[in-house]
C-alpha cells in the first residue's frame, strides 16, 4: 500500500501587517521528499504519527513536500502558487498511489483564495481521482464545505494546547489504511455554526471546551461512528467561513453522520454564551503579583502571539514592567533583529542603549528606549521538551538576553511563539525561579507552564490576536454571527 503524504500550511491572520512570502516558508519549516521522514520521525507531531503508524502497518509513505510558515498576514499569491506547483508536481510524479494522507492547518488565506486548503484539496483530488484523501487539521481550522467535499475524512485536533497532534496522526493513518483495505467506508457530515470564539475560551483544559470534548469522545464511541471533530475556527481570518464547525464521519451511513452532527452542533450552540474570555489589565496583573510571594506568575499576552500572526515585537507589557520597576521578571520574546545586532556588537558584559521592539506598527506599542546590560548571546536553537511538539527543534535566530533594571528581555531575530519552557532553559533562565514571566502566547504555553505556574493571568493589550473580537472591523465574515450580532439563530 503506497500513500502519498505532505504538508502545505499556514495560519493566516488577515489583520496582521507581517507579510507572508515564499521566503517565509523556505526559512520556516521546509523539507522535501525523503528528508521529511528523518525530520519528523520520533517527534510528537501529526507527521510523526503518520510515520510511526505507517511503519507498524507496513504502509509505504511517499513523502512529497512539508512546509509551514510562522503565522502572519495574507500569503502573497505568487508564494502560494509556487509552493502549490512544487507540491502537486511531486504528487503527479508519485502517482499511482493508493491514497493521500495530509497534515494541514485549515486556516490558510492567500491573496486570491480565502479557502486555500479547499483549493489545494481540490487540486489533489483532480490528480489522484477517487482514491481516499484524509487530512488532519488544527483545532483552529476554518473548515469550509469545499474542504469537506474534496476529502473523504477530515480529522481535527482534540486539544488546545495541541498535545494530541501525534495521536491524530496515528488515527488518520489507521483510518486511511482501513479505508484502502475495504474495512470501512467513511461518509462525513459537515455543520458550520454562526459562532466566533477567542483563543482563551477555546482552551480544552477548562470549561466549556473540556466538557465539549468529553461529549465529542462519547459521540465517537457510538456504534458506526468512525471519528468526529469540533473545530473552533480562527477568528483572526476575516473570511466568509471563519468560525466554529462540527464534522462527524460514519462508516457507510450518511444518515447516522448527519444526525450525530446535527445533535452535537446544536449542543455547542446552546453553550455559546460560555465562550467568553476573562482578561485583566497589565496594571492589575502587576498588582496581583505583588500580593503573593509564590512564583512564578505567568502573564499571557495573546494579542501579540506570533503563533496567530502577531508581530511579536509588542511593547505594552515591557513598558509597564519598566515603569512599575518590577523585579525578577522575564519578557519572552521580542522579535527585534536590529536590537539583537546591537547587543551582539556590544558584547556580553557590556551596556548598550537600545530602542526595544515596536518596529512593526503602533498598535502593539512604540519602541522602548532602554540602557541594557547584555547578559547572554545565543544561536537561538533549542529543543522542545514540553508536551507539545516534544523533540522538535526551535529556531529563534540569533538571540540576546539583555537586562534592564529587574527585567530580563529575550530579543530574537525570528518571530516564534515561546510556548515551550525549553526556550527559557536554553538561555539559562529557570522559570521556576522567576517572579513574573510574560509570554507572547494565548494558550499553548499552558502545556508546559501550567504545571509550574503559581498563577496564570491573561492580559488585555491591543493587538491583531486580541481575544476581544469586538476590536476588529470584519468586512468579509458571514453575518449575522455570534457574538458580533444580536438575535443570531441557528438550526442544524
Amino acid at each position: 500500500m503506497r500513500i502519498a503524504t505532505g504538508m502545505l500550511g499556514h495560519e493566516t491572520n488577515t489583520f496582521s501587517k507581517v507579510p507572508t512570502t515564499l521566503e517565509s516558508f523556505e526559512q520556516g519549516s521546509y523539507a522535501v521528499g525523503e528528508a521529511i521522514i528523518p525530520t519528523f520521525r520520533g517527534t510528537s507531531t501529526v507527521t510523526g504519527g503518520f510515520i510511526d503508524r505507517a511503519a507498524e502497518l507496513d504502509v509505504e509513505l511517499v513523502p512529497l513536500l512539508w512546509t509551514f510558515a510562522t503565522p502572519s498576514g495574507t500569503i502573497q499569491q505568487s508564494a502560494y502558487d509556487t509552493l502549490k506547483e512544487r507540491f502537486l508536481q511531486r504528487l503527479t510524479d508519485a502517482v499511482p498511489v493508493d491514497a493521500v494522507l495530509l497534515d494541514l492547518h485549515g486556516a490558510m488565506v492567500t491573496e486570491a483564495h480565502e479557502d486555500a486548503e479547499g483549493d489545494l484539496l481540490e487540486a489533489v483530488r483532480d490528480i489522484v481521482g477517487t482514491v481516499p484523501i484524509v487530512a488532519v487539521l488544527d483545532l483552529h481550522a476554518n473548515i469550509t464545505s469545499k474542504m469537506a467535499a474534496c476529502a473523504d475524512c477530515l480529522i481535527g485536533y482534540d486539544t488546545y494546547p495541541h498535545v494530541d497532534s501525534y495521536e491524530r496522526g496515528i488515527e488518520a493513518t489507521q483510518l486511511i489504511h482501513d479505508t484502502v483495505a475495504g474495512h470501512v467506508r467513511p461518509i462525513m457530515a459537515h455543520r458550520q455554526l454562526p459562532l466566533l470564539t477567542g483563543p482563551p475560551s477555546q482552551c480544552t483544559l477548562r470549561e466549556p471546551m473540556s466538557g465539549a470534548i468529553r461529549q465529542l469522545h462519547e459521540l465517537e464511541n457510538r456504534p458506526g461512528i468512525l471519528t468526529a471533530t469540533l473545530s473552533m475556527g480562527f477568528p483572526f481570518a476575516d473570511i466568509r467561513d471563519a468560525g466554529a464547525c462540527v464534522l462527524v464521519t460514519a462508516d457507510g451511513d450518511g444518515d447516522l453522520a448527519a444526525q450525530a452532527a446535527d445533535e452535537f452542533a446544536a449542543s455547542i450552540w446552546e453553550r455559546r454564551a460560555e465562550f467568553r474570555s476573562e482578561l485583566v489589565s497589565i496594571e492589575e496583573a502587576i498588582r496581583l503579583s505583588r500580593q503573593t510571594d509564590s512564583i512564578p506568575i505567568v502573564l499571557a499576552e495573546g494579542s501579540d502571539n506570533p503563533g496567530g500572526g502577531g508581530p511579536c515585537d509588542g511593547t505594552h507589557i515591557l513598558r509597564a514592567f519598566v515603569e512599575a520597576e518590577v523585579d525578577n521578571a522575564v519578557i519572552a520574546i521580542i522579535a527585534d533583529p536590529q536590537s539583537v545586532d546591537q547587543a551582539i556588537r556590544a558584547g556580553v558584559g557590556q551596556t548598550v542603549d537600545l530602542e526595544v521592539g515596536g518596529k512593526t506598527d503602533p498598535l502593539h506599542g512604540e519602541p522602548v528606549p532602554l540602557s541594557c546590560y547584555v547578559k547572554m548571546i545565543s544561536t537561538g536553537t533549542f529543543v522542545h521538551t514540553g508536551p507539545m511538539g516534544k523533540g522538535l527543534t526551535g529556531k529563534m535566530g540569533r538571540t540576546a538576553v539583555v537586562v534592564a533594571g529587574g527585567v530580563s528581555i529575550i530579543l530574537t531575530e525570528r518571530r516564534l511563539q515561546p510556548y515551550d519552557d525549553g526556550l527559557l532553559r536554553s538561555l539559562g533562565i529557570v522559570p521556576e525561579r522567576c517572579k513574573l514571566i510574560a509570554l507572547k502566547s494565548a494558550v499553548h504555553f499552558r502545556a508546559a507552564y501550567g504545571p509550574i505556574a503559581h498563577r496564570i493571568l491573561e492580559v488585555d493589550t491591543p493587538g491583531v490576536h486580541s481575544p476581544n473580537l469586538f476590536s476588529y472591523e470584519y468586512a468579509k465574515v458571514r453575518r449575522p454571527i455570534y457574538p458580533l450580532d444580536e438575535g443570531v439563530t441557528f438550526t442544524p
